[in-house]
């Protein structure tokens, strides 16, 4: 068992180096590029693999309407994926650490294994979701538009493993040291089970077979956590807006939405929030937050607060639209400024058919 608990720590620890090392590399060759660009993804940011590259790609894309490479705060992986990651780590050297000194069921070593492939595949799974995204949804006016021998608009997305041939690029998409240091370490976890396993029935252990409550309880702590509804801080003047992509600087009109699978989406103004839920193909919302415009930077439940449509309140994206917490600070308001005060669902009403006189 002691062998088992210390390739349990070490696999766990390898998880590490994903914090210094890129975990995958997408590169870039054509003709016209002898050295090719590349793209190296930490859990934290992109970072050229060369000193301009970030740049030249972006540069490239702009011509075909791509959006420009994301910066860590403009994608919530980048802040997600370190805490889970270390969160793992440290959990899984504690549970080799327990196995040292209390011998632990080597099936807590399997659970850890399980528990962080899902995690991983979820992660992947994101990652192909927003390479598909970033190589689709083009600016329609864009300099380039090229389509599809049937007429359909091409897209540009790079493959998420292998190769693939965009226009007169080679898209080459491979893990990096970081990655392959994380599937070694996952294979390192599998094969301690195996080990402890083998010496528990050797031995014939008896109570080794009961976990300690402090390591169920860290990792009841660790699933509840990567499954969180709640809503993240706004970063006022450096978070954009998911709808219409300013940066969000108004802290009595922002909003937001947390999804059922606990992703977050920022908006700089209420009705950007309303207009993007018109087409929203997401996952469900569990939570759709506006901002109280009496306790700037606090964000309430769009269902419980009432709103006020007045233009002698103008909002960023020209709706005139404020919400407060407390109907006795919207009739307050209501006194100096006029204008219709109006529910969540009036507003939604209200918005749509404007949405609809414009086009």
């Amino acid at each position: 068992m002691k062998k088992a608990s210390m390739l349990m720590i070490l696999g766990s620890s390898l998880l590490l180096g994903l914090f210094v090392l890129p975990m995958w590399n997408i590169r870039l060759g054509a003709p016209q590029y002898p050295d090719p660009l590349g793209i190296d993804i930490y859990i934290n940011g992109l970072k050229g693999e060369n000193e301009f590259d970030i740049q030249n790609i972006d540069g490239l894309n702009h011509y075909i309407g791509m959006k420009t490479l994301p910066k860590p705060e403009d994608m919530w992986e980048f802040d997600v994926f370190p805490k889970v990651v270390g969160g793992m780590a440290a959990l899984g050297i504690i549970i080799g650490i327990l196995g040292l000194i209390i011998k632990i069921s080597p099936f807590w070593f399997l659970t850890w294994f399980l528990a962080m492939s899902v995690l991983g595949v979820l992660g992947f799974y994101d990652f192909n979701l927003w390479l598909v995204d970033y190589g689709s949804d083009l600016d329609p006016n864009a300099i380039m538009k090229l389509v599809n021998p049937d007429g359909t608009p091409m897209v540009y997305n790079p493959p998420m493993i292998g190769h693939k041939k965009l226009l007169n690029f080679d898209a080459y998409s491979y893990p990096r040291s970081g990655g392959i240091l994380m599937g070694i370490g996952l294979l390192m976890t599998l094969a301690a089970f195996y080990l402890g396993r083998k010496s528990k029935l050797a031995a014939k252990a008896r109570g080794g077979n009961k976990a300690s409550l402090a390591s169920f309880t860290l990792l009841a702590f660790l699933f509840v956590s990567a499954c969180s509804q709640e809503p993240d801080p706004i970063s006022y003047g450096h978070d954009g807006c998911h709808f219409c992509r300013m940066t969000i600087v108004d802290k009595q009109h922002a909003a937001q939405i947390v999804t059922s699978k606990g992703r977050n989406y920022k908006y700089d103004a209420i009705e950007c929030m309303v207009y993007d839920l018109n087409n929203w193909d997401r996952p469900a919302p569990s939570k759709i937050l506006v901002a109280d415009y009496a306790v700037p930077g606090e964000l309430t439940k769009a269902t419980d607060a009432s709103f006020l449509i007045t233009e002698k309140i103008p909002s960023p994206m020209g709706a005139f639209l404020t919400a407060f917490a407390l109907e006795s600070e919207l009739n307050k308001t209501h006194q100096s400024a006029g204008g219709d005060k109006l529910s969540w669902e009036e507003v939604k009403m209200r918005l749509n058919k404007t949405a609809l006189a414009d086009h």
